[in-house]
């Protein structure tokens, strides 16, 4: 590809040679047909790369996969593949000159548009010496939840007059996931000064595996000797073993509404954001207390994680949610007639939804009263963001407000225990709101 500077050299050779034929100037044409002959063999026979792609393993960079310019390849290589909203990932990436001649090389590093560069640069201009090598970090700061991917690499190699390049993308990828972020909500439900659904773990008043003490009874063979109580043995004479109060888990359900009315709003507020934050939340504090927590998202279809418990379920429901994207418009009521005979009886239920363009919501929501379930709806609503964007008018906004008060006001006489969420409000204040702690 010609430069600004060939494509000069040779806009001045052809002017040159048509003034000297025009002034029958031998000389001109002498210095033009040189220019020429230059341009010819800077073209032909300069030192810049080919484009021929091929593939490339460094093993000092745990087999990182390089993709080469023939004689120029690029590896990259992350801090981390997982990370959370507002983390940070550190980038390096590897540029090397494999050949026996130096290189002006202008290498672009492309990253996601949400991404911000926080260190460093992803962009150089440089000179790269025989079988050098040379390394471009930066770190970019990751906001927004979601997969994403590093990649391709621009490369321009330019010759060593600066009159011809050739570009081309190498195709090194790197993929990293950016989870939602969480609020740490133990300390919220600790300092609560009444009994509440989420309580995890509960005695259920039956002998079994447990940390409560609940009664005595004779040794019998079997028996751990762990559990024997040497005080009453001291006392009777009898051999006595501890029985324990039987622990139960709860199940809690948490739907996540992914409509595509849920991403109304800027980017980076919106009714989705707030949503996927709070069940991750909700999920870390719950299998912390070790509960059994299971995930329903709907939009375009019903998406479900079958209720477990430990760190694997947290992994698992963090990527779920990662990933989740706001498309279709399912109605809430046929998300519930899908999972309701799969629930628990006395499971509390948590959807998170901002309530908006489904009729069928306070029937979904009636059928789960109906049946005694414990509900609880955080609603973020979708009018403070474009409030707060600027995208409604005041007019507007009071008029569906007014709406919104008398669909929380009907869910609330039905039993539900519902918060309308403003934003950056806290999720333990939003769910302190709903339960009226």
């Amino acid at each position: 590809m010609w430069s600004r500077k060939s494509a000069m050299l040779g806009s001045l050779a052809v002017a040159m040679y048509l003034l000297g034929l025009t002034l029958r100037n031998s000389q001109l044409v002498t210095i033009a047909v040189v220019i020429f002959v230059f341009l010819t063999w800077a073209a032909l026979f300069g030192s810049h790369a080919d484009v021929a792609s091929s593939g490339r393993r460094a093993e000092e960079w745990s087999g990182e996969e390089g993709v080469a310019l023939s004689n120029v390849s690029a590896m990259r290589k992350l801090s981390s593949a997982r990370i959370f909203e507002d983390g940070e990932v550190s980038v390096t990436l590897r540029m090397q000159n494999h050949s026996a001649l130096g290189k002006i090389l202008e290498v672009k590093d492309r990253v996601p548009e949400v991404m911000r560069i926080k260190d460093g640069a992803n962009y150089i201009l440089m000179e790269l010496g025989p079988r050098r090598e040379t390394f471009i970090e930066y770190t970019v700061e990751c906001p927004l939840r979601g997969f994403y991917s590093l990649g391709p690499v621009a490369v321009r190699v330019q010759d060593p007059f600066g009159l011809f390049h050739k570009e081309k993308e190498l195709h090194v990828y790197n993929d990293f996931l950016v989870f939602p972020k969480m609020e740490d909500l133990k300390d919220t439900f600790v300092k609560s000064r009444v009994p509440k659904i989420f309580t995890g773990a509960v005695n259920i008043r039956q002998p079994g595996p447990g940390s409560e003490f609940y009664s005595l009874r004779e040794y019998f063979d079997g028996d751990s000797f762990r559990s024997i109580n040497w005080s009453a043995y001291a006392k009777t004479g009898k051999l006595m073993v501890n029985e324990r109060e039987r622990d139960a888990v709860s199940d809690i359900i948490i739907i996540v509404d992914a409509r595509s009315v849920s991403e109304t709003g800027p980017v980076s507020r919106n009714a989705l954001v707030y949503s996927t934050r709070a069940a991750a939340s909700l999920t870390k504090f719950f299998l912390s207390r070790r509960d059994s927590v299971g995930i329903v998202t709907y939009g375009d279809e019903i998406v479900s994680i079958d209720r477990d418990s430990g760190s694997k379920q947290l992994y698992i429901i963090l990527t779920k949610l990662a990933g989740a994207m706001a498309r279709g418009n399912t109605p809430l009521k046929v998300v519930v007639n899908r999972i309701l005979p799969h629930i628990n009886r006395g499971s509390p239920i948590i959807v998170l939804s901002n309530l908006e363009d489904d009729p069928t919501v306070v029937s979904a929501l009636r059928d789960f009263r109906a049946r005694n379930f414990d509900v609880t709806v955080l609603s973020p609503s979708s009018l403070e963001f474009e409030f707060d964007a600027k995208r409604l008018d005041r007019t507007g906004y009071e008029v569906l407000k007014t709406e919104r008060d008398v669909l929380i006001s009907e869910l609330s006489s039905l039993g539900v225990n519902i918060m309308d969420w403003e934003p950056d409000m806290l999720l333990s204040t939003a769910l302190a709101g709903a339960r009226g702690f």
